[in-house]
């Protein structure tokens, strides 16, 4: 039995940490390169193994999925999300994952797609009034999925509220990902403070929450949201709703990571999209066959196959969840490999998707891939953009039906020109943005 994995040459402080720091991506797509699709990093918390490997990511997020929790980096993004779906581990998120999963059943997300769809309209016809303009797309999709979510978990588009909470999350986002990059920050964070603008924007955002909880605990009629629902859940065992801060976790769960991952994966179709006239083309035609002039009802999505592989596509190229991150609770063996108690391994969906030895000219945009046929004919385990296995995202069919409901609408009224001269780079935070944003003309 082998045990170990490659690991990188070079001292953790001086280069490890360093190169990680600049570049997460960048750093795995070296070393990848250098060691194969799996190897051992070195950095000041220890050495952590990084894969891109279809077989180990389906062995610690399905096959044996039991012996590895989450690791040290969900602790960081639990002091903004606190305990909900996306951070909560062992007993506690099975429990909180039953009492959640009817809300997110197909039945209950198309009850919110009338809302979702009037908000998408409404957007259509501002955006023909920017016709000729230079938008950042990137902040585009960010305002207009924000609004979606504010509406389907609250039934409110308060734009002052939305505008408050969207600037708090931004914050909270970047201070978390600043010490889950960087550990050596933590110290300095609380001498420049980073820290203290974190704790007082998470009390803003607290705040603002529980007094959406408490107006609707106080209202007379119940709405058709996200609040709803979960309020009127209840716990298995004990027959009782969640605490208000249970409540309050998973509702900024959904709101953070609901709205961020579709509006992300939408900024890169478009840049996609904007060096590929002949996809755009076809799926145009896939809208004008099945809708006509129409707006699409929630039973045409279905039907939109090609469409939908765009999306697949675009996800494939640029997941909006780039990595997860698992620590070993037990000793365990992996194809002759000994993998030891407490080691962290990086799963690297971003590397997994562009693989060379799973895709053909993996970093060509082509959507064809997702055809049924090269569906079937490829192991489910080369494609994870929501992840895999029980902690598999809970929110992936309300993601693609967003997704594509505002694909549809703008791809039917628009065209988008990327603005030439410009530099596109992937910034890898909690979700894969892109770092300077995507600026497009509208025609």
């Amino acid at each position: 039995m082998s045990t170990n994995f490659p690991e990188y040459h070079g001292h953790w402080l001086t280069k490890g940490t360093f190169e990680f720091v600049r570049g997460p991506l960048q750093y795995a797509s070296k070393n990848f390169q250098t060691y194969g699709d799996t190897f051992y990093g070195v950095f000041p918390i220890g050495k952590a193994l990084m894969t891109s490997n279809p077989g180990l990511i389906r062995h610690i997020l399905q096959g044996n999925q039991k012996n590895y929790r989450k690791d040290q980096a969900y602790d960081d993004l639990g002091m903004l999300l606190g305990k909900g779906l996306v951070t909560s581990r062992g007993d506690f998120w099975r429990k909180q994952r039953r009492i959640a999963q009817p809300t997110f059943y197909k039945k209950s997300l198309e009850g919110l797609f009338f809302n979702m769809r009037e908000l998408v309209e409404s957007y259509v016809v501002d955006l023909e009034g920017k016709r000729g303009q230079q938008l950042d797309m990137s902040q585009e999709m960010m305002a207009l999925t924000a609004r979606v979510a504010m509406k389907t978990l609250f039934s409110e588009e308060l734009e002052g509220n939305l505008l408050e909470i969207y600037d708090c999350i931004s914050v909270a986002q970047k201070y978390v990902s600043s010490r889950t990059f960087n550990p050596l920050s933590i110290p300095f964070s609380y001498i420049n403070g980073s820290y203290h603008r974190f704790k007082r924007k998470k009390a803003i955002l607290d705040k603002l929450l529980f007094d959406l909880i408490e107006k609707r605990k106080q209202a007379n009629q119940k709405e058709s949201d996200f609040l709803q629902m979960l309020m009127d859940a209840r716990y298995e065992d004990t027959g009782e709703p969640m605490s208000e801060q249970q409540l309050l976790d998973e509702l900024l769960t959904i709101f953070s990571a609901g709205h961020e991952t579709s509006a992300n994966g939408l900024a890169w179709l478009f840049y996609l999209l904007s060096q590929h006239p002949e996809i755009v083309e076809k799926a145009r035609t896939e809208l004008k066959e099945k809708l006509g002039d129409r707006s699409a009802e929630v039973m045409d999505l279905k039907q939109l196959t090609y469409l939908t592989q765009v999306i697949e596509e675009g996800m494939r190229l640029y997941p909006p969840v780039w990595s997860v991150g698992r620590e070993a609770i037990e000793d365990d063996e992996w194809e002759g490999h000994r993998i030891a108690k407490g080691t962290i391994i990086g799963a690297y969906f971003y590397h997994l998707h562009r693989h060379p030895d799973l895709w053909e000219n993996p970093d060509e945009f082509n959507p064809e891939r997702f055809s049924e046929e090269a569906k079937k004919a490829r192991p489910n385990s080369h494609y994870v953009p929501f992840g895999a296995g029980p902690r598999m995202c809970i929110g992936n069919y309300f993601a693609m039906m967003e997704m594509q409901l505002i694909l549809a609408e703008l791809l039917r009224k628009f065209d988008f020109h990327l603005v030439p001269s410009q530099k596109i780079e992937m910034e890898p935070m909690v979700t894969l943005r892109p770092k300077y944003g995507i600026k497009m003309e509208v025609r």
